[in-house]
């Protein structure tokens, strides 16, 4: 039979509501005692009935996370640094992929928020369209933004610095002698417009004129890399390198590269950013920026956590920056070491 409260109860001696508080976590509940509860209930195997704990504090114990693409490893990665966190916490989660689609996302947060204590979003809409969730926030929902921000909106956000990152990847093919750099623009969220100010930056320090027409709409996943790689092939002004918004993107236009003939990491440079698990193990392994997803979600469900256990409306917001650094492969000519590969495109001059 299963443990229930009445065991853990008598085991330790003491009533059955001593034992309900503290596993709940009641303030009036020492940390000692709570200590020596969760010790026996763990030894126990004590599983709680997540119904009845629901209708005792009002929560639900689920945790809503909203994402653009699962298929993408960079946020199955990012989910399994919140289940790290909530899993201990004895938090469900529940999973919706939007498919980088604006008005499912809308949708199913609505559909989230009526279920889950709290939720964690990957959001796939334009910085400036904040309004949804202000008006939600200002209703009481409980929201942390994970890798991409919304302008002017009060919750938690935790992201990498992605002007950085793109400064990164472009300064990295900047150091291998490439002046002619491209850069395959992400869709319409916010990290796309960060990397494109990134990229600018890197060529202004330079001293190497931004030209617009080196700057490809794309979107940040592998077919669109592929085809906005296709179109800008067709047009034969390709440039010596280029810095794809993400892997995905980055993936895509190689692709579309090899199949035209060209030797990437020797005719063409390619970069990407988000380090997908697989890029090391590609025919021509990708140089990326990276940074850890895995801290990422660990940050995110911690700070959920804490505004759905506390006090957290007269707080600010934090925002969790985690840093990015540069991961040379042969995509862009180098080596692991950030080696100057010995090809004529990499000494063009200034």
């Amino acid at each position: 039979m299963p443990t229930t409260l009445a065991d853990i109860a008598r085991e330790l001696g003491v009533s059955k509501m001593t034992v309900s508080r503290a596993i709940n976590n009641h303030p009036e509940i020492n940390a000692e005692t709570r200590e020596r509860v969760l010790a026996v209930a763990r030894r126990m195997k004590y599983q709680p009935n997540q119904f009845a704990r629901a209708l005792i504090t009002n929560r639900s114990y689920l945790l809503g996370m909203v994402v653009p693409d699962l298929m993408h490893s960079y946020f199955a990665e990012i989910l399994r640094g919140i289940e790290s966190v909530a899993r201990p916490a004895e938090l469900q989660i529940l999973v919706c992929n939007t498919y980088e689609n604006a008005g499912k996302e809308i949708a199913e947060v609505e559909a989230l928020r009526q279920r889950t204590d709290g939720l964690i979003i990957a959001s796939s809409l334009p910085p400036e369209q904040a309004l949804a969730y202000r008006k939600l926030i200002k209703d009481g929902l409980k929201l942390v933004l994970v890798d991409r921000r919304l302008e002017n909106l009060r919750c938690p956000t935790v992201a990498t610095d992605n002007v950085q990152v793109g400064m990164i990847a472009t300064e990295h093919l900047i150091s291998l002698g490439h002046r002619r750099i491209g850069h395959l623009r992400g869709a319409s969220a916010s990290v796309a417009g960060e990397r494109l100010e990134g990229y600018k930056q890197a060529l202004a320090k330079h001293k190497l004129r931004f030209d617009q027409s080196l700057v490809r709409e794309c979107g940040f996943l592998e077919d669109q890399g592929y085809e906005a790689m296709r179109a800008w092939i067709a047009e034969s002004d390709l440039p010596e390198a280029i810095f794809a918004t993400n892997d995905p993107a980055a993936i895509g236009a190689m692709h579309a590269l090899t199949e035209a003939g060209f030797r990437v990491g020797r005719d063409i440079a390619v970069v990407g950013a988000g380090n997908v698990h697989y890029g090391d193990m590609l025919s021509v392994p990708l140089t990326t920026v990276a940074w850890s997803t895995t801290e990422m979600g660990q940050q995110a469900a911690r700070l959920l956590i804490e505004m759905i256990e506390g006090d957290a409306a007269s707080r600010t917001p934090q925002n969790v920056i985690v840093p990015p650094q540069l991961i040379a492969r042969r995509s862009s000519g180098a080596d692991a070491k950030g080696v100057k590969a010995a090809t004529a495109r990499a000494r063009i001059s200034k």
